[in-house]
């Protein structure tokens, strides 16, 4: 589903979940943590507790660390003009709503 974003939607997104990082849940039986809030898509960045350590790499190849799994999800869902159905699951109801106003072209300055 295609759709044009608000131009301000990434600076607003990033504003209103930035607060959470470092959240948990459990989504589809896997504990997430929220770990970062990306302006470019945006996107949201999730560690997977919950999964086996996958070794890390440097640009070059190189065996770095081994570290628990890292999930880059978009804030809105490709197949619908909603959040993306793991934040959906994941995400304080107050803060979904928020969002899902942001989404839907809502500025949400007029509720608090």
């Amino acid at each position: 589903m295609a759709s044009v974003k608000p131009p301000t939607l990434n600076r607003d997104a990033v504003r209103l979940l930035s607060p959470l990082i470092g959240i948990q849940g459990r989504v589809a039986g896997r504990m997430l943590e929220l770990i970062d809030v990306l302006a470019e898509g945006p996107r949201v960045a999730l560690l997977d507790t919950t999964s086996p350590p996958e070794i890390r790499a440097t640009q070059y190849g190189d065996p770095v660390s081994r570290q628990p799994r890292v999930l880059t999800l978009p804030v809105i869902s490709e197949t619908e003009a909603d959040a993306h159905p793991v934040l959906r699951s994941l995400l304080p109801a107050p803060v979904l709503h928020d969002l899902r106003q942001l989404i839907r072209g809502g500025d949400g300055s007029n509720e608090i």
